[in-house]
């Protein structure tokens, strides 16, 4: 993922939410911060992506059965979750942070979960209302 520090502490502030309420509100959240400029919702289940052409125009096509958007959370919101895992896992206990393994093995947890596509179709729905345009 190629973003600028200000996304990245946005992005690690709202993952790190995650950690004491794994509910699809706040994962879809991440969603959102992560993948707005890439996809829309419309209404009536209609999901749009961005495609950029190789001239750098751009234009919104629909996301036929929601693949662009399912890919998308299965990579770019994953590996977020995945990372930020890690960074956890590499953080040594201290007094303001006392069992950084189990915050790094929650996280992994909803990674893993974000490589299902049953969780996927219910995190989808709860998306909607941030995307919807």
């Amino acid at each position: 993922m190629n973003i600028d520090n200000n996304k990245h502490d946005e992005i690690a502030k709202y993952i790190d939410m995650c950690i004491f309420n794994e509910s699809h509100y706040d994962i879809a959240t991440v969603c959102y911060i992560i993948l707005k400029d890439k996809h829309k919702y419309t209404k009536n289940n209609i999901w749009e992506y961005l495609i950029t052409y190789k001239n750098g125009t751009t234009t919104w096509g629909i996301d036929i059965c929601n693949e662009h958007i399912i890919y998308s959370i299965k990579t770019e919101v994953c590996s977020a979750f995945t990372n930020r895992s890690l960074y956890w896992s590499e953080m040594k206990n201290d007094d303001k942070y006392k069992d950084t393994e189990l915050i790094s093995n929650k996280l992994l947890h909803i990674s893993s979960k974000l490589k299902d596509n049953k969780y996927i179709s219910i995190l989808i729905k709860e998306c909607k209302q941030f995307f919807i345009t």
